[in-house]
């Protein structure tokens, strides 16, 4: 491509966000855009078929991702690992985990949003969490990341419940057999409360309520940056950490 014919394209293209009113043409990054493919088309072996895809907010120091998820994916995969169960059922944790995590060990997804994904080592079920489709007593390890916080608050399209995450944690109850791993995370802080429609944010001492036949094996708390228990109790009004949990069933 010419340097002419480039020109005559980015005319076109500037011309036409004018004519839509395109807010791009404001973003303090769109006049390097413009100085950018310029100097890059001056280079004799830049590719002769072009079209227009401006990437304007990339061009940090530093690249920008959620903490709470990595730190609480990161760990939930290495306690995985590490107790290394015959499968994983999954419920509603976050697609990239237990996409990569049935690369290693046979995994069920169950979500009342079900991944529309093939792949091997990974089954979808479409189910709700206050309904699990398993038998009582069944279920070797579960794992739910960032999830239980959510249901009943219609967010997802599931029914409005006040009761919603409690009845999900009696069903987790239900369905994992004695000695079996329950992984999981939620919002916390010293003092119970709901974010509508967001999340619950919950207080420790609930989930011996909750979960009375669960033993606590390790936990971490994420602000987002790991710290400790301690710290819970600086948090104020709705402000919380992510706390992962690995708790085992008791023998009952």
């Amino acid at each position: 491509m010419t340097q002419s014919n480039l020109l005559e394209n980015l005319n076109y293209l500037v011309r036409h966000l004018k004519s839509i009113k395109s807010p791009i043409l404001e973003h303090p990054n769109f006049a390097q855009y413009i100085s950018d493919i310029t100097e890059y088309y001056k280079d004799a072996h830049a590719e002769s078929r072009l079209t227009f895809w401006p990437c304007l907010d990339d061009r940090t120091h530093e690249t920008f991702f959620d903490k709470y998820y990595f730190y609480q994916d990161t760990w939930a995969a290495r306690k995985i690992f590490e107790i290394h169960p015959k499968q994983v059922t999954d419920l509603g944790s976050t697609a990239l985990l237990v996409g990569i995590i049935s690369q290693f060990v046979p995994t069920v997804s169950i979500d009342i949003r079900p991944l529309p994904v093939s792949l091997p080592g990974f089954t979808c079920k479409r189910a709700s969490i206050t309904d699990l489709p398993f038998e009582a007593g069944t279920i070797e390890f579960l794992g739910s990341m960032s999830v239980m916080e959510h249901v009943g608050l219609g967010r997802y399209g599931d029914k409005l419940d006040a009761q919603g995450s409690i009845n999900a944690f009696m069903e987790v109850s239900r369905v994992i057999k004695p000695g079996g791993h329950f992984l999981f995370s939620v919002p916390l802080s010293h003092t119970p409360g709901l974010v509508f429609n967001a999340h619950r944010i919950f207080s420790k001492q609930q989930f011996t309520s909750f979960l009375p036949n669960f033993r606590l094996l390790e936990e971490l708390f994420l602000f987002p940056e790991p710290g400790s228990e301690k710290d819970v109790t600086k948090l104020k009004d709705f402000q919380f950490c992510v706390w992962c949990a690995h708790m085992v069933k008791m023998d009952t």
